[in-house]
């Protein structure tokens, strides 16, 4: 979880790094209970730490402590904006009495104060049997197999491994064609990391019902199912859910548990708690293209980076990632009014986290991943979730339908059809991603605009083309890849000429020279030619290229200006044209 305040930490802690701020007299926390209340599987309890400079934000950082909240100390105040003057903060931290020791060290008092969350939980947690009381796990399992019973031909229940205490980790996979791999982008909402933290359990079983119960009626909701592979973890933390802990049953914290681009740059599940593990190696089986995790405690939406080694630092996607998260927020008022500028933040603006899924799925698997906070409360009555759900509903769907826009298609081998391992680079962005090898697709999510796009697989030739994107659905831009085994031809050379024939009246002439890939003469090869004329219009040609490897192209004109000739498509049996070898495409030349 993350709140609002901590938009600054990052930003105070690059101004400690340029040395500003002035010590003032040490002060203590607010009151607090003076106890700590652990969470079950911890021993780190919530505590408040007085920031009275600069440096000590950076202090926090150093020594890698778990930030839950910043506020001013003197509570009358607004959390100052960036570039005002320095004044003293109180931190909410999660520590143990080893981190409490070094923070004394270090200078800093850290006071315990009452677990909210822990409390809220023994009131109206899972098994309490009271009108607000969330369900228990085995309610949340019982209620994801009636959802697959229901609709065998949409759902299919699956457990990609188990907790520490051995609890099945279920999924629901939700498509027209579930036991058929097919083109389209893979899809999923996980919630409850954090046991403490389930409302996005909710969130994802009611999506579900409402995806499956409305198929075949409702045209948007059948055509999301049907052009999607939808995947949704209800309880990614049963053992945490279970016991009402924000930890996994070993005390870990499972969203600082992945690798980090900065701290930890090794993509290895090894050594891992299970859930990570069984997450991991779930994700190296799948092309996941877009998703996000539910968590609670702000409201906000998310996006990478998180962990950044020195602020500023953006991802490649990051005028994606922003628009995309508006997008969410502007659908939920809630979030929208949160207090966040429209209700969105990059992580590391907020404050930087260690080990986060979100960044280890983008970085590593090009997932377009965010973490999405939908309540203040952690967690709040069960009663309350047709609140949380009328909230949500429709910026899920809009946000699983972003799955769908951009540039997709096929990356095949040309001669024989089959799906091909590549990588698609969409060179604006440099980050590159992986097709599905199961059918050769690609679903590569993007903003309005011109690319270049390139496609690569091992032991074929390189394409490189440029596509249109609009708004709306996305573009196909299927590639059928050329062996570098496979003969191949392309363009060696374009002339242009010109004879005047009488007052006002021309013969542009064009000559194209097709060499294989030895650089020989071409003969017999079929080639298509464009005409650009200077008044706009076009006319399209095709000829033979002569035993000199020659194709000959003329028009009859009285206009005057640019006229240009351009290569569209080359074909001779037993041959690929390969473009990307042509030393030009295109030739001009002014009349007269």
């Amino acid at each position: 979880m993350k709140r609002a305040s901590l938009v600054w930490l990052v930003l105070l802690l690059s101004i400690s790094l340029l040395g500003s701020g002035t010590a003032i007299g040490r002060a203590q926390p607010p009151d607090g209970q003076g106890t700590p209340e652990p969470f079950p599987f911890s021993d780190r309890y919530p505590a408040e730490v007085v920031l009275e400079v600069p440096g000590d934000t950076a202090t926090l950082v150093r020594l890698d402590i778990i930030v839950d909240q910043v506020r001013p100390l003197d509570e009358t105040h607004l959390f100052p904006r960036p570039g005002s003057r320095f004044e003293p903060l109180v931190a909410t931290v999660y520590i143990n009495s080893g981190e409490s020791q070094r923070l004394g060290q270090a200078g800093l008092v850290a006071r315990p104060i009452p677990n909210e969350s822990l409390r809220a939980l023994r009131q109206y947690g899972p098994g309490t049997d009271q009108p607000s009381g969330w369900p228990t796990f085995d309610q949340w399992v019982a209620r994801m197999q009636a959802i697959a019973t229901a609709h065998p031909t949409l759902v299919r229940m699956v457990s990609i491994g188990q907790s520490v205490q051995g609890r099945q980790l279920w999924a629901l996979k939700i498509t027209d064609n579930p036991d058929v791999e097919e083109d389209e982008p893979e899809f999923r909402y996980i919630s409850t990391m954090h046991g403490n933290e389930p409302v996005g359990a909710e969130l994802t079983l009611r999506l579900a019902d409402l995806l499956t119960d409305n198929y075949g009626t409702d045209p948007a909701l059948t055509a999301l199912v049907d052009g999607t592979e939808i995947w949704l973890w209800p309880i990614y933390n049963p053992d945490g859910y279970t016991a009402g802990s924000r930890w996994n049953a070993h005390g870990v914290d499972l969203n600082r548990d992945f690798p980090d681009r900065v701290t930890d740059p090794v993509d290895d599940p090894a050594g891992r708690e299970p859930e990570t593990q069984a997450f991991m190696n779930f994700e190296y089986a799948h092309s996941v293209t877009m998703g996000a995790n539910y968590h609670t405690g702000a409201l906000v939406v998310n996006y990478p980076w998180d962990s950044v080694p020195q602020p500023p630092d953006y991802a490649p996607d990051d005028a994606l990632y922003y628009l995309f998260s508006v997008g969410y927020a502007s659908r939920n008022p809630q979030i929208w009014n949160g207090g966040f500028p429209n209700g969105v933040s990059r992580g590391w603006e907020w404050y930087i986290i260690r080990g986060g899924l979100q960044d280890w799925a983008y970085y590593w698997h090009n997932e377009h991943h965010v973490t999405i906070e939908v309540s203040s409360q952690q967690p709040p009555p069960y009663s309350q979730m047709d609140t949380y759900w009328n909230n949500n509903r429709d910026a899920m769907l809009w946000w699983m339908g972003q799955a769908l826009t951009g540039v997709r298609g096929l990356v095949t081998d040309s001669a024989t059809g089959a799906p091909l391992d590549g990588t698609v680079d969409v060179l604006e962005v440099s980050k590159p991603l992986r097709t599905d090898p199961a059918v050769g697709d690609y679903h590569r999510m993007l903003l309005p605009g011109t690319y270049a796009v390139r496609c690569s697989a091992d032991g074929y030739l390189d394409q490189t083309w440029t596509v249109q994107v609009a708004d709306g659905p996305a573009t196909v831009r299927n590639c059928a890849m050329v062996s570098e085994s496979q003969p191949t031809m392309h363009v060696g050379g374009i002339k242009i000429r010109y004879q005047a024939k009488g007052a006002g009246k021309y013969v542009v002439s064009g000559s194209v020279r097709i060499f294989n890939e030895s650089h020989q003469l071409l003969p017999g090869a079929a080639v298509s030619a464009q005409w650009n004329l200077p008044d706009g219009s076009h006319q399209n040609q095709q000829a033979l290229t002569n035993a000199n490897g020659l194709a000959a192209f003329r028009v009859k004109t009285t206009q005057i200006g640019a006229f240009q000739v351009c290569v569209t498509d080359v074909t001779k049996s037993g041959y690929v044209y390969d473009p990307a070898q042509n030393h030009e495409t295109c030739h001009s030349l002014i009349v007269p």
